[in-house]
């Protein structure tokens, strides 16, 4: 084919980067944002993002569409977000007519054992397809490795399939550059944000908190008389944010932490992750930077004022 002849031009390269102007992606009637990838996840992302910003779409399989609908729901009697649109992945002209008008891309996936294929990546991050990108957020996992073992991979198969065990680092280790390389292109900024072990994600008991997954969502992942999804979203509401990749897995405790609602390292909140991504659209400094999402165990979610605080370890 003839596109490997032609060289994308280089970014002007700035004075210093301490001088750079970042873009970021405010609240505004008109700031589109669009996710993609698998599981609860990216219902979670497409919904916050439809609660703060002008417009959020979502690519769905044909398959999961009235599930993710389900979820998506403000309450029992599934009323959606007015701007929130479902967009069936076989319809690539209205995936391609939204990208026009994207500002920012979400990307995740909750198993494990996968990341979103680097040809749907490419597909999406085109210059020629985006003309208004400005920040590309993925999930990632902690890779560096520490608070991990046999021990942790034994708690995996024992009780949690989606327990983080590093067992699938190279893959997101790909994963991080094929981002970085496609949102460069599109001259965007990334956003890298890292999970452990993805737990809970829904609104609580009573609905207490609708913005986040709707409450079949406890049904959904039910293996017990009373799920642990549910306890765990009672009690760990609070968050914790680090630069850079140097969060642990649950070590020797692995196996207590598998379906533990207790504050564990090693573990990340849907609810957390969900929120510092959106969240890291509106931060300067959360251009172009990774950092890890722990818990902490709290009734309450943080404030705004909180995770302006929490952000500011990005500034460092």
């Amino acid at each position: 084919s003839m596109a490997g002849a032609f060289q994308l031009p280089a970014r002007p390269t700035r004075a210093s980067s301490a001088t750079r102007q970042y873009a970021t992606v405010q609240p505004t009637e008109s700031s589109t944002i669009g996710t993609v990838g698998n599981g609860y996840l990216p219902i979670l992302l497409a919904k916050l993002s439809a609660l703060t910003h002008g417009k959020s779409w979502v690519i769905c399989p044909a398959a999961d569409m009235d599930m993710m609908k389900q979820l998506a729901a403000m309450d029992g009697f599934g009323e959606l977000p007015k701007n929130l649109e479902f967009v069936p992945a076989s319809d690539t002209d209205r995936v391609e007519s939204l990208l026009r008008d994207t500002d920012a891309m979400m990307i995740a996936c909750d198993d494990v054992d996968s990341v979103v294929d680097p040809n749907v990546i490419n597909y999406l991050l085109d210059p020629e397809k985006v003309n208004n990108l400005q920040r590309v957020v993925a999930m990632s996992r902690n890779l560096n490795g520490s608070g991990m073992g046999m021990l942790v991979s034994a708690s995996r198969r024992a009780a949690n399939a989606q327990v983080w065990d590093n067992s699938n680092a190279v893959a997101y280790r790909s994963f991080e550059e094929n981002i970085k390389d496609a949102a460069q292109k599109c001259g965007a900024d990334w956003t890298i944000v890292r999970a452990g072990t993805l737990k809970g994600g829904a609104c609580g008991e009573k609905n207490l908190y609708p913005q986040y997954l709707a409450e079949s969502y406890y049904e959904l992942t039910k293996n017990d008389i009373i799920t642990w999804q549910l306890l765990f979203d009672c009690n760990i509401r609070g968050v914790k944010l680090q630069k850079g990749d140097v969060m642990t897995g649950p070590g020797v405790k692995a196996v207590f932490t598998a379906t533990g609602s207790e504050e564990h390292e090693g573990d990340s909140s849907r609810g957390g992750v969900a929120e510092a991504m959106v969240r890291s659209l509106e931060i300067e400094d959360a251009a172009n930077v990774d950092f890890g999402v722990g818990t902490v165990a709290a009734r309450k979610i943080p404030s705004n004022e909180e995770w302006a605080q929490m952000f500011q370890c990005l500034s460092n």
